[in-house]
């Protein structure tokens, strides 16, 4: 050996060569190659960590010399690495081509086995049926059946018959002949129908077979991930990937003969699963895609005698050899004559046995989708599915439909490209211009089993050498794709169901000009009509989708039929963007929807659900959907292209909510205010114009309403601007629209509470849980156990437990009850609309216990924002007090405001608006939308869920005042979304706290009556309400625009008995002339002692912020100099 000092460093590229080829030869060996050239691969593998260490190559070589005695090595590294590499290429083609004959003999030897196990079980059939005809038929004792029954043969000629038969000697074996060639005639008639039945499900026990060997071998073979970088023995290197691989290459050319063999429904099954390229694996689509047009061929000679004879009498020329085929017809090219004019067109023909192959393999999809759902009820939902496909595939099989489809499609896209240039532009930094077209037919040469329509020409999308020529973007194409797609989805009656590679075609230049490209749609067989309701479920998923809204995604699922198993606004959001995720290249979308797949399977395990849908309840329409979008997933991921679906396809789910809001919305009944509004004086209402127009110029709000009451009722001011918002923008705000208050409802419920204190229901300082609402706390020593499912000491149980016993309805009314964060364990938006059961989640449920609600401080120590839980605690107390006196077991809480409270309001204020439960009952007054433009609570919490699939960290960017928000309305997230009480739930919910819904000029007129009048409460409880104590302003964004001061570093909130009270510029120290309530977003009702007036402003923009609300209420306060 050398001495160190000469040894020649080696070469980073070769040792890179070195290394990728050590992984070839440690596991390929193989007695191929000679012994010479294996001893040499040895010796390299043998040497490489000393050759590392050493850094040199001559010494290596000298020692490989040295164990092989093989004098005949060149000392030159270079050539020593290059005839390695020589003799690795030699044997990876010998070892591909071994590996490619087991694979095809592994595929001979399955397509045996199909066709030994269907002719088996179609020969025991057979033989059953003619061993009954054998056994059966003649030693049945007709005779003597007919003897015993007493039965007159002249009167039943039936029997007549049977005896006649009996009676003649050559009759049975007639009768036996005739039933034995049964089968022959029957196997004639439908084309082998039995025996291609027992085909497929032949197929299906040994595709189903290999799966499950494959996770047998999973468990069994799976070698464990080795510590060290070894070479492990040859055979041994078994992983995960490299198992099912195997089978995928195995059961993909399987398939593929099968399905060319059954044709019928199959072949559009394969043509489905070969247009996943997100999902399925390589073996599959390579194998399956040969079928997307290129599917068995009927010979012309049978097929021909089907062209009508209008068609035949002016056609010039056809080429007998189809230029595609798939599973219902093949189509070949032709020249007519038309009108004088020579076309080329192409006529398309239905295979001769397509409707009954079709039918048939229906038959058996549904059979086995049966022995699914009855062994698996949660699965039954298949059946549904199925059901709507061959329903929708009956009408495939009708060309006479697919041409209505064509015209219908053609007048859509007429819509889509509208403009004087008939282009649409992509979303990408080019905008480059598409247009789409469908082919034109020929009524007058079509019928049923025959389809003329005009030629198109172009390419395959996935002629990428070809769009490599033409210099076009794949990501250009998948996005015109994408938006013609969603204007058929979202803004038209009708939209192609099979979006499959061989049913596109793209050409270069739009309309004969050169810029752009135009994509044509072919094969319309196969769409999909929907129904006005059906088309804004799915508008409203998609919408939903991409605004976060959680109330109109539940609404959507309401919409079109699909019920949950259980509420959960954030997963099915979750699943919602997933379905509608972004295109991503192969791997990249294998692997989200791998880890999709398994954050499904540990879902299930939890919820002990196997899907979340009642599969009863599984509306069919939404089996295109899901199809269309995941096929176009799976193109997007055949082009390779990263693209963001969502956004693509936002707009034109907005455009189908707009047009469809006008089309089925019942007319908005309007009630006619019966009072004249004559203002004496109009310069303060010109001031809140003036500001209204400024702050709309801005941006700052989108509706709102105002007025002004004076001590004698008369309006001072009433200004109404802007619109309904959301979706509803287009209609302008009117003076009696119900706008959502958020917790100026928390007014009316301290009004009747205080009511029922007055009537001598109850007292203020009476603990709850005594008499009126027992179940609230009820025991004195805590339940034994409670600790344990609460997860706390028995020290601080039986603490809070007490303090619960204590709370008192004044405590509840000042927000000192310790209750101030509690929601409802698993609160949802359905939930969330009874009253009853949001009251009873805050009693002790000895089956629930780990749902039992304490309080987090003693009562009375502390004043905190109360704000969900205020509405249920005094909804309970009320309940139970006049349940109580009335001798009742229990009421609800829309009964206690019907009796108790309703009959003191006016007339007036009843039909300006006013609706403290909610929206229930209030047909004849407009809903304004609840809106906004901060949804980053509800982004955030998609982006930690999203985050969570993908395994991502957490997010430590998070603020934690939001953070702390957040952790607040675990389990309740939804709410921090304004949106979600547009839903339907939340309209008709009854939220003491935050749900009840007014105009302005209702709010001010029942502060006019509490105030001025008198009529709701006596006047010494209004003074009692102003005798305030401080509040700790923790969550000060929940409250509202509570001072009209100009000083915002003095803003206080105080409030007494469930009333808010009201600072303005002239109220010194600790002095607080209003009374009333605020609500998020700026809405506010108050009374204004000193001088009577009465206000109410409500806002529909739920982050309008406080500048909108205090630009209001300081104009309101300058001119009356309050």
């Amino acid at each position: 050996m050398g001495n160190s000092d000469s040894k020649v460093p080696m070469p980073s590229s070769a040792k890179v060569s070195v290394m990728r080829n050590r992984g070839v030869v440690g596991r390929r060996r193989s007695s191929l190659i000679n012994r010479k050239e294996q001893l040499r691969a040895q010796s390299f593998l043998r040497r490489e960590e000393e050759a590392d260490r050493v850094a040199g190559v001559g010494d290596l070589l000298d020692e490989d010399r040295e164990q092989c005695n093989c004098n005949d090595i060149p000392k030159d590294p270079e050539a020593t690495i290059e005839r390695l590499q020589a003799n690795i290429r030699i044997l990876s083609e010998k070892c591909g081509a071994l590996e490619s004959q087991n694979i095809l003999v592994s595929v001979q030897q399955l397509d045996w086995l199909v066709w030994a196990i269907s002719y088996s079980m179609s020969g025991l059939a057979l033989y059953a049926y003619w061993q009954c005809l054998s056994f059966g038929i003649p030693r049945i004792p007709w005779p003597m059946i007919i003897k015993e029954l007493s039965l007159d043969a002249n009167q039943v000629p039936q029997i007549a018959h049977t005896m006649w038969m009996y009676a003649r000697p050559y009759a049975l074996p007639t009768l036996k002949t005739m039933l034995w060639t049964i089968p022959y005639f029957y196997n004639k008639v439908t084309h082998g129908s039995f025996h291609r039945r027992m085909q497929v499900f032949s197929v299906a026990f040994i595709v189903i077979g290999r799966i499950r060997l494959c996770r047998w071998r999973e468990q069994v073979f799976l070698q464990p991930d080795s510590e060290n970088n070894q070479i492990p023995p040859f055979g041994e290197a078994c992983t995960n990937d490299g198992i099912w691989e195997a089978n995928y290459e195995i059961s993909a050319r399987f398939l593929y003969l099968s399905v060319k063999r059954l044709r019928g429904l199959w072949t559009k099954s394969a043509q489905y699963l070969s247009s996943r390229a997100d999902f399925m694996p390589l073996g599959y689509i390579r194998e399956l895609s040969k079928l997307q047009d290129q599917a068995p061929v009927t010979p012309w000679h049978h097929i021909k005698h089907l062209l009508p004879s209008q068609l035949r009498k002016d056609l010039i020329k056809i080429d007998t050899e189809p230029i595609a085929s798939a599973s219902i017809g093949q189509v070949h090219l032709a020249k007519l004559l038309v009108d004088g004019i020579e076309k080329k067109v192409v006529i398309k023909v239905q295979h001769p046995h397509a409707r009954t192959l079709m039918m048939d393999d229906f038959w058996s999809l549904l059979v086995i989708c049966k022995i699914v759902g009855w062994l698996e009820p949660e699965y039954a939902f298949m059946e549904i599915l199925m059901r709507e496909w061959a329903y929708e595939a009956r009408k495939e099989l009708d060309f006479t439909n697919e041409l209505d489809h064509l015209q219908q499609a053609q007048l859509a896209l007429q819509e889509m490209f509208s403009a004087k240039d008939s282009v649409m532009y992509t979303n990408t930094e080019k905008r480059t211009p598409f247009h789409a077209q469908v082919p034109t037919p020929f009524p007058e040469y079509s019928n049923r089993r025959v389809l003329v329509m005009e030629y198109c020409e172009g390419i395959r999308l996935d002629n990428f050498a070809k769009l490599k020529e033409w210099n076009f973007n794949r990501v250009d194409i998948v996005d015109g794709l994408s938006q013609t797609f969603a204007h058929f989805m979202y803004c038209s009656p009708i939209f192609n169901g099979d979006p499959h590679l061989g049913n596109f075609l793209i050409s270069r230049g739009i309309c004969g000009g050169e810029e752009g490209f135009t994509l044509t749609l072919l094969d319309w067989g196969l769409a999909k009509k929907l129904s006005n309701e059906k088309r804004l479920a799915f508008c409203q998923m998609v919408y939903a989708a991409a605004t976060l809204d959680y109330g109109l995604l539940l609404d959507s699922f309401k919409t079109i039929g699909l019920k949950m198993k259980r509420e959960d606004a954030g997963q099915s959001m979750e699943d919602m963007r997933f379905f509608l995720r972004d295109m991503a290249p192969r791997t990249q979308a294998r692997q989200t929807i791998k880890s999709k797949i398994k954050q499904g399977e540990a879902l299930a395990k939890k919820n002990k659900e196997k899907v979340p849908m009642e599969s009863k309840a599984y509306p069919g329409e939404l089996f295109f959907f899901i199809r269309v979008t995941e096929l176009l997933h799976g193109l997007g991921s055949k082009l390779r292209v990263n693209m963001k679906y969502l956004e693509t396809i936002r707009p034109y789910a907005e455009m189908g909510l707009r047009r469809l809001a006008a089309e089925t919305e019942p007319h908005l009944l309007t009630k006619t205010v019966a009072e004249n509004i004559n203002l004496k004086d109009t310069k303060l209402q010109k001031q809140l114009e003036a500001v209204l127009n400024d702050l709309k110029n801005k941006g700052h709000f989108v509706g709102v309403q105002i007025c002004v009451l004076n001590r004698n009722g008369s309006v001072e001011a009433d200004v109404v601007a802007g619109t309904f918002g959301g979706l509803k923008d287009h209609l302008p705000m009117q003076r009696n629209t119900l706008i959502l208050g958020y917790s100026c409802t928390k007014a009316i419920t301290a009004t009747l509470a205080h009511i029922i204190v007055e009537e001598d229901y109850f007292s203020l300082d009476e603990p709850i849980c005594e008499r009126v609402w027992k179940g609230f706390c009820p025991t004195k020593s805590v339940p034994l156990e409670l600790a344990n499912s609460l997860g706390l000491s028995q020290e601080q149980t039986e603490q809070r437990w007490k303090w619960k016993r204590q709370i008192t309805l004044r405590h509840i009314l000042n927000h000192t009850s310790g209750l101030w964060s509690a929601l409802p364990p698993k609160l949802t938006l359905k939930g969330m609309a009874s009253c009853e059961s949001c009251c009873a989640a805050f009693e002790y449920n000895s089956h629930e216990a780990e749902g039992t609600i304490l309080p987090s401080r003693p009562p009375g120590e502390k004043s905190e924002y109360h704000f969900m839980s205020f509405g249920w605690l005094v909804a309970g107390t009320a309940r139970g007090a006049y349940a109580l006196k009335h001798g009742r077991a229990s009421v609800s809480y829309e009964e206690v405001y019907n009796q108790i409270l309703l009959p003191k309001l006016s007339d007036a204020v009843q039909e300006l608006g006013f609706s403290p439960l909610g929206a229930t009952g209030n047909r004849a007054f407009s809903l304004a939308n609840t809106v906004t433009s901060d949804i980053r609570a509800s982004a955030m919490i998609q982006k930690q869920r999203e985050r969570a699939l993908r395994g991502d960290e957490e997010d430590n960017d998070m603020s934690q005042s939001i953070a702390e928000v957040m952790k607040t309305f675990k389990g309740a997230e939804f709410l921090l979304d304004p949106r979600v009480w547009n839903s339907k739930d939340a309209l008709s919910a009854n939220v003491p706290a935050a749900g009840g819904r007014f105009s302005a000029a209702a709010l001010a007129r029942f502060y006019h009556e509490l105030g001025n009048l008198k009529s709701l409460l006596k006047p010494e409880v209004l003074d009692q309400i102003f005798d305030a104590s401080t509040m700790d302003a923790s969550i000060s964004m929940m409250q509202g625009v509570t001072s009209l001061t100009n000083d915002s570093s003095n803003h206080r909130t105080k409030i007494s008995l469930g009333f808010q009270l009201i600072q303005t510029e002239r109220d010194s120290g600790d002095v607080f002339s209003g009374v009333g309530h605020a609500g998020v977003g700026g809405s506010i009702g108050f009374w204004h002692k000193p001088s009577g007036l009465a206000v109410g402003v409500m806002l529909n923009k739920a982050d309008s912020g406080q500048e909108v609300a205090l630009r209001i209420l300081r104009t309101i306060g300058d001119h009356f100099k309050i």
